[in-house]
């Protein structure tokens, strides 16, 4: 075990632990990317229409685009939340406020997106042949975009928080704030342009990719000042 100077203790990892740190961060890689696609697909959507009888119409011209982003949702939760479990919990040599809250925020982020999921999936796929009134579809879709109103925020806390106790430094903070900026203001999907929806689902991409790559790990050259090495 190895103490940096003013620094917590950073443990050395086993060959099996270092291998487990590496699928975390494809994982969480991958789990960012496919995010992206699925929300990227979204942004592709023709605004909802105003009246609740237009709803169907307009779920019928988009199905091909929800019901892809409804699959890759599906695999992005599953990716993105293990990966984030194991570095976040891989890199912790004590308790960390920043951490704990950016970690419950990606959940919250997270559980956002099943809950995007859970009503894209309803939309497009007919369970028990059971027709949705024109009430009820408009209720899915507007809980569609509040949900991902809720993934976004998610994402602001977490980007500000997690990339905040990075092994990037400034740059890691400054990256988070511009991500974190960014995902504000794509959490109005209703209000901001196209150009600019289809632009955020990339930033998401980025940070979460920029975040796998420089999350602190026990043996990930964190500590730059060793002072004394223990066995």
């Amino acid at each position: 075990m190895t103490a940096t100077a003013g620094g917590p203790m950073v443990r050395d990892m086993t060959p099996r632990q270092s291998a487990d740190v590496r699928v975390h961060r494809w994982l969480m890689i991958v789990g960012a990317l496919l995010t992206a696609v699925a929300l990227l697909l979204l942004s592709l959507l023709p605004d909802p229409p105003a009246e609740a009888t237009a709803m169907t119409a307009w779920v019928e011209r988009g199905y091909s685009l929800l019901l892809w982003s409804n699959e890759l949702l599906f695999f992005a939760v599953i990716c993105w939340g293990a990966g984030a479990r194991g570095l976040l919990s891989a890199g912790r040599a004590g308790p960390s406020a920043r951490i704990d809250v950016g970690g419950t925020a990606l959940t919250v982020a997270l559980v956002a997106l099943v809950v995007v999921l859970l009503a894209v999936g309803r939309l497009v796929y007919p369970v028990f042949a059971i027709d949705l009134s024109t009430e009820v579809v408009a209720l899915l879709v507007s809980s569609t975009f509040g949900a991902l109103h809720v993934a976004f925020l998610g994402l602001a806390v977490a980007a500000l928080t997690l990339s905040w106790s990075t092994r990037a430094g400034l740059i890691g903070r400054a990256v988070g704030i511009v991500a974190a900026a960014a995902f504000v203001a794509g959490s109005f999907p209703w209000l901001t342009p196209n150009w600019w929806n289809s632009l955020v689902p990339a930033l998401v991409a980025a940070w979460g990719v920029f975040l796998a790559a420089v999350t602190r790990t026990g043996n990930s050259g964190d500590a730059t000042e060793s002072t004394s090495t223990t066995g």
